[in-house]
């Protein structure tokens, strides 16, 4: 004889009267777990007895086959399983009553039919969507495991009407309640169709408005010009004002997909810019750590004393400024030994294909009290954002192509930057030129 059964905690608790119903078959049936999981095939021996011990709920496709292994009454035991789980929420936990299923004549649009039939497919027993896959098709129905997986998990809301019932079928809803499925499922295409209709029409008098001719158009000449100036750059030609377009960001180079009436109502944002800083942040706190042991002690401590601020990739080049508060750690990091092992920490964190420009940002210590209060002024001036503000303006030189990403692109997005730490640290004097200490690339 094999060990006895623990008690059931609680036998007059809807979870309690399953078990005692499932011990009581077995006992009639003279099974032990070991021949019940024979008999049944695919369920182990610990899974049966877990079934019985009144602890946890199982599965109802475990109580149905213990019942019919046992020659029980399944609808029985098929009730006392509800039973037991409209007690205990999501099928697990402690007792709070729940309605078996949720009401489809309260959804009110399409995406409100994800959540509900999750909820459906729980109070039917939760079966896997391997399981629902195999009950549509034995009834002809087509419903693969990934969409029922992404309905469940709310990703996408049945496509047709087809594809609905199959989802019922499959967590074996009866032919009668189906009904009132299908006709909040026509009632919410309904609504999502007119609000297409109404989003349109806001849409085509919106294109009117921006449009430059008298077709109420936008051309492709105008959609580019609009794009560029919201800070993006088209991958294929503009076909409608309100669809897809695949873009690349000109700060970041990141390509997605963004519509054109987004850009014109201003909702349009590249999604990884904020991204970039907080990598480029996580490389350089990597290199602080010298996991790589390239870097001497002195580079170490020059590069604890350097601050990064707001990194930039421009097309294929990624702009790392470093501000420097005094000539020693300046003249330590200028070396350039140390951009390596920066390149090695970026490319485990910034996941683009690049090339690094490393720009220190310093000053001149004789410059005059009186110039250093304009020293936001003269970074835009090195910009070649504005003419000298103390002095007659002279003629613009074309700069190189290091000098032109030094001074052109990268200075004037640090001039809100070098303030913001100027007021965090104020003990620091902020720098007021830009210098490349190398332009290394990949």
């Amino acid at each position: 004889m094999g060990r006895p059964e623990k008690p059931i905690p609680d036998p007059t608790s809807p979870l309690g009267r399953l078990a005692v119903a499932l011990r009581n078959g077995r006992r009639r049936a003279s099974f032990s777990y070991a021949e019940l999981s024979e008999r049944t095939r695919f369920i182990s021996p610990g899974t049966l007895q877990r079934a019985a011990s009144g602890v946890v709920l199982p599965k109802r496709e475990v109580v149905q086959a213990f019942a019919r292994v046992c020659g029980m009454d399944v609808d029985e035991i098929t009730r006392l399983w509800h039973a037991a789980y409209r007690g205990s929420p999501g099928g697990r936990g402690t007792s709070r009553p729940r309605d078996p299923e949720p009401h489809p004549d309260r959804i009110k649009d399409l995406h409100g039919f994800c959540p509900a039939l999750e909820e459906l497919r729980q109070a039917n027993g939760a079966p896997s969507f391997r399981m629902m896959e195999r009950r549509a098709r034995a009834t002809d129905r087509e419903l693969s495991r990934s969409t029922a997986f992404r309905i469940s998990t709310g990703q996408q809301p049945p496509a047709s009407a087809e594809c609905l019932e199959a989802f019922l079928v499959a967590c074996e809803v009866p032919a009668r309640d189906r009904t009132v499925w299908l006709d909040a499922w026509r009632q919410a295409q309904w609504r999502a169709a007119r609000q297409n209709a109404t989003r349109r029409e806001e849409m085509r008098k919106l294109e009117s408005v921006v449009a430059e001719n008298v077709r109420g158009q936008v051309s492709h000449e105008a959609a580019v010009r609009m794009l560029r100036k919201a800070g993006f750059d088209a991958l294929e030609r503009f076909r409608r004002f309100d669809a897809p377009w695949p873009v690349e960001c000109l700060e970041c180079a990141a390509t997605f997909r963004i519509r054109l009436s987004d850009v014109v109502l201003v909702r349009a944002t590249c999604p990884d810019c904020p991204k970039l800083t907080e990598h480029v942040r996580e490389a350089w706190a990597e290199l602080l750590t010298n996991r790589s042991g390239l870097l001497s002690r002195q580079h170490v401590r020059a590069l604890r004393a350097a601050t990064v601020l707001q990194a930039r990739l421009h097309r294929d080049h990624l702009d790392v400024p470093v501000f420097v508060a005094d000539r020693t750690t300046l003249t330590t990091l200028q070396s350039g030994v140390w951009h390596p092992a920066l390149e090695e920490a970026l490319r485990r964190h910034v996941q683009r294909p690049f090339y690094l420009d490393v720009l220190l940002v310093h000053d001149y210590d004789t410059m005059s009290s009186r110039q250093n209060g304009h020293r936001h002024r003269r970074l835009a001036k090195a910009a070649g954002l504005m003419d000298d503000p103390m002095g007659p303006s002279s003629p613009k030189r074309e700069p190189d192509r290091a000098n032109r990403v030094t001074e052109t692109e990268a200075v004037s997005e640090q001039v809100a930057a070098t303030a913001q730490m100027n007021t965090v640290r104020p003990a620091l004097d902020i720098k007021t030129s830009w210098k490349p200490t190398s332009n290394s690339g990949a």
